[in-house]
């Protein structure tokens, strides 16, 4: 007999509407109904607390509500039509060498989602740290070092002395600018670490808020209204890097969350 899954939680007025309406389907064309509780799991509960009552039919099929018996029954019904047209196409069962391969790939994407901050934070630092390295480098004597550094990030930023910082004498190797949105990028993603489960997205018309600033003082700058100095790049270049992190990595989270809960799911890892 078929099962059909019921994401809901305690207290949930809804979410025992839909189980009369499950059970409704359930006389037409019988299945049996898994409860899940999503308080119990903080990936799903990071999933559906927003949505409940979620039904999930097979591995690809999610009813939101509101749905009818119908709309039930449609959606059990496809999974079966699915598998007559995989069976006609004869495609053969992978086994052996390449199911292993298939499963390794899995469990990569798997560790992947489930380390995506740290993953993602390691190589922003390392783009943020690498012009601060620079000046080092050069102020002690590694010059080749140093001027590979600078050459590299020289396609991403123009390095004029006027509008980056110095350390030991010696010029970072991008703007004030581009300073500030780097760094404040990778302590943003840092930060979310900590609050990964708790901090919704920035909604677009917050994001405007972010950036234009650093919008007006660049193009300003640009025509030649005015002249910037280093605070306010500094402080429009952190917003911009601040708002972008909190704008992204919600939405990331709940991706990674979703490939997370579905991988674990066929290969039993959590």
């Amino acid at each position: 007999m078929k099962t059909i899954r019921l994401y809901s939680k305690e207290d949930c007025h809804l979410c025992e509407e839909a189980k009369i309406i499950l059970a409704a389907a359930a006389v037409r064309s019988p299945f049996e109904v898994q409860v899940v509780d999503i308080e119990e799991n903080p990936v799903l509960h990071k999933l559906f607390v927003e949505h409940i009552p979620v039904v999930e039919v097979g591995e690809s099929t999610r009813l939101y509500w509101p749905f009818e018996p119908d709309d039930v029954l449609q959606a059990l019904d496809a999974p079966v039509e699915s598998d007559k047209r995989a069976g006609e196409t004869a495609h053969p069962v992978v086994s052996g060498r390449a199911r292993d391969l298939v499963i390794l790939a899995d469990r990569l994407i798997y560790r992947f989602a489930k380390h995506w901050i740290a993953v993602i934070g390691f190589f922003i630092g390392v783009y943020a740290g690498l012009p601060l390295l620079a000046p080092i480098l050069m102020a002690n004597g590694y010059t080749g070092a140093a001027n590979l550094i600078y050459s590299a990030y020289r396609f991403a930023c123009h390095q004029l002395p006027s509008r980056s910082y110095f350390i030991f004498g010696q010029q970072i190797a991008y703007c004030h600018r581009d300073t500030a949105i780097y760094t404040s990028l990778f302590l943003a993603i840092m930060l979310f670490a900590f609050v990964r489960n708790r901090l919704r997205p920035l909604p677009w018309q917050g994001y405007v808020a972010f950036i234009v600033p650093m919008a007006i003082d660049g193009i300003t700058q640009l025509v030649g209204l005015r002249s910037s100095n280093w605070q306010l790049r500094t402080i429009t270049g952190a917003l911009f890097g601040i708002g972008s992190a909190w704008l992204a990595l919600p939405y990331l989270e709940e991706a990674f969350q979703d490939i997370r809960l579905s991988v674990s799911r066929q290969l039993n890892l959590e």
